[in-house]
C-alpha cells in the first residue's frame, strides 16, 4: 500500500468518525536520501551525514540531530540537511522545529515534491489544517494524486462547498467511490447548517442594532462567525464588544485566540493577561489559553520575555499547582524544552512547596539540565518536609558530588541510607553515588568498597 493510499484511508476514516489504529508507516519510507539534494562537499560532511544516518536508523534521533547541526555548520545551505532534521524532530514530536527545517529546505532549494509532502504531514500533526490545505494544493499542481485528498482537507477546514465540488470532480474523473459518496452527503448536511447559521447571525445582529451593549449578542455572533472560519468579522465583532462593553472579560477569552491566529501576539497577550486576572474563568480555562499562546509563540526566540512575563502574570491568578505540572509535561515532552519545563516545575513549587512528585520532577530536571545548586536547594528545603525519603537523600548526594562537596554528599548519602526499607535499587545508586564521592577525596580503598556493594546488590537486581 503506498503513502497516497495510506492517507486517503486515514482520512476518510478520520472525517467519518470511526476509531481506527494507523500503524507505523512501512519500513524505510522516505529514508533514501535524495541524491540530486546532495552537493559537492568535504570528506568530513560526508561522514558525519551518513552517521547521522545511521543514528537515525537507530531510532536515536537525539544523537542524528546534534550530528545533523553539526553538518549544517559545515554545509549551511545543504537542503538534505534540513530535510533530514525535519524528518528526525518529527520522530520526536518536536513538529514545530520540523516545520522551520522544511521552509528553509524549501528556501535554499525550491518547492520540492517529498519536502512539501513532509511538510503537510508536520502540518497535519500539529493541527494545522489551513496550512496543510495550502500546501496540498500546491502538491496538486505538482502530481494530480494529491487531489484525492482535498476532499477530506476541505471538510477538515469547513470548506463545504468545495468540499462537496471535488468530489464531482473526482467522480468524474475516477468514478464514484463509497467514502466520497459518504463524504459528500455529510458537507452537505453541514452546508445546511451553514443556512441556519447565517439565520442566527440575522438575528443577533438586529439585537445589536437595538442595543449596542448586548454583551450576549456579541458572543453569540463571535460564536457563528468563528463556526462560519470567517477570521474578519469574528474578529470585528470581539473587537466591538471590547469596545462597546469594555468591562467585558468575555471578549477577551475570544479576542486572545483570535489575536494569536492572525500573527497579532502582542495583542494576544494584552487579551491573554485580561482572561488571567477575570473571576469569570475557572482555572481549567486560564490553563488552555495560557497554553494556546506558548505553542504559537515559544519558537519565536523574541517572544521569550513575553512568554516568561505571561508565566508571572498566570501565577498570579491561578492557585494551580497541577496547571504547572502539566504546562512542564507538554514543554518536555512536546516542545522537548527542558528549561522551559523545569521553569513550569519552579512556578508550581512556589504555590506548593510540599507537592512530592513536583519536587521529585524538578529535582531530576535540574539534575538534567545541570544546574546542580538550583537541585540542591530545592532537595535541601523538601527534606525539611519528607525527612524520610532516601530517593532525595540520593538525589540530593547526586547534586552534592557535581558541585564537587563530597563531604556535604557522604553525610547526605549516608542519612539517606538509614531510611532504605528492602529498596535494592536505591541502596545500589546511593553506594554509586558514595564510590564517586570518596573518589573526589582521593580515598580509593573507600571508592573501591563502595563500588563493590553496588556490584553485590546489582546482582540481586
Amino acid at each position: 500500500m503506498n503513502s497516497m493510499t495510506r492517507k486517503i484511508i486515514f482520512f476518510s476514516l478520520l472525517t467519518l468518525g470511526l476509531q481506527v489504529h494507523v500503524g507505523a508507516q512501512e519500513q524505510g519510507e522516505q529514508d533514501e536520501v535524495n541524491v540530486d539534494l546532495l552537493q559537492d562537499v568535504s570528506s568530513e560532511f560526508k561522514e558525519k551525514f551518513f552517521n547521522a544516518l545511521t543514528e537515525k536508523a537507530k531510532e536515536n534521533h537525539n544523537k542524528a540531530i546534534n550530528i545533523l547541526l553539526e553538518c549544517e555548520e559545515l554545509e549551511p545551505n545543504a537542503a538534505i540537511i534540513q530535510f533530514e532534521l525535519a524528518k528526525n524532530y518529527e520522530a520526536i514530536s518536536a513538529f514545530a522545529k520540523a516545520e522551520q527545517s522544511l521552509l528553509r529546505a524549501i528556501e535554499i532549494d525550491g518547492k520540492r515534491e517529498w519536502v512539501l509532502d513532509k511538510l503537510y504531514d508536520v502540518y497535519d500533526k500539529q493541527q494545522k489544517f489551513d496550512e496543510g490545505l495550502e500546501i496540498l494544493e500546491e502538491l496538486t499542481q505538482i502530481n494530480p494524486i494529491y487531489e484525492e485528498l482535498l476532499p477530506y482537507q476541505y471538510y477538515r477546514t469547513q470548506q463545504y462547498q468545495k468540499c462537496v465540488d471535488i468530489i464531482d470532480k473526482l467522480d468524474k474523473r475516477l468514478g464514484t467511490d463509497k467514502r466520497r459518496t459518504f463524504l459528500q452527503s455529510q458537507a452537505k448536511k453541514q452546508l445546511g447548517i451553514a443556512e441556519d447559521l447565517n439565520k442566527d447571525i440575522t438575528g443577533a445582529l438586529a439585537r445589536i442594532q437595538n442595543d449596542d451593549k448586548d454583551e450576549q449578542a456579541y458572543i453569540e455572533l463571535i460564536y457563528y462567525y468563528s463556526k462560519k472560519k470567517d477570521q474578519e468579522n469574528t474578529l470585528k465583532y470581539a473587537e466591538l464588544l471590547d469596545k462597546n462593553v469594555p468591562d467585558s472579560d468575555k471578549a477577551h477569552l475570544a479576542l486572545y485566540k483570535i489575536y494569536l491566529d492572525a500573527g497579532r501576539l502582542r495583542k494576544g497577550i494584552r487579551s491573554m493577561k485580561k482572561v488571567f486576572k477575570s473571576t469569570q474563568f475557572d482555572d481549567e480555562t486560564k490553563v488552555r489559553v495560557l497554553n494556546d499562546f506558548i505553542t504559537t509563540s515559544t519558537h519565536d526566540d523574541e517572544l521569550m520575555d513575553d512568554v516568561k512575563d505571561a508565566i508571572d502574570v498566570f501565577s498570579d491568578y491561578v492557585e494551580n499547582p497541577e496547571a504547572f505540572t502539566a504546562l512542564g509535561a507538554y514543554y518536555l515532552e512536546k516542545k522537548n524544552d527542558p528549561s522551559a519545563a523545569l521553569a513550569f516545575y519552579e512556578k508550581g513549587l512556589e504555590i506548593n512547596d510540599q507537592d512530592f512528585d513536583l519536587i521529585k520532577k524538578a529535582a531530576l530536571l535540574s539534575i538534567d539540565v545541570k544546574d546542580y545548586s538550583k537541585a540542591h536547594d530545592i532537595l535541601e528545603k523538601a527534606l525539611s518536609y519528607f525527612p524520610a525519603q532516601p530517593l532525595f537523600y540520593l538525589l540530593d548526594g547526586v547534586a552534592l558530588n557535581y558541585l564537587d562537596k563530597p563531604d556535604d554528599a557522604i553525610e547526605r548519602l549516608e542519612s539517606g541510607m538509614t531510611y532504605l526499607l528492602d529498596e535494592i535499587q536505591l541502596e545500589r545508586d546511593i553506594y554509586q553515588q558514595l564510590a564517586i564521592s570518596y573518589d573526589k577525596k582521593g580515598n580509593a580503598t573507600q571508592a573501591v568498597k563502595m563500588r563493590s556493594k553496588a556490584q553485590e546488590l546489582s546482582k540481586k537486581l
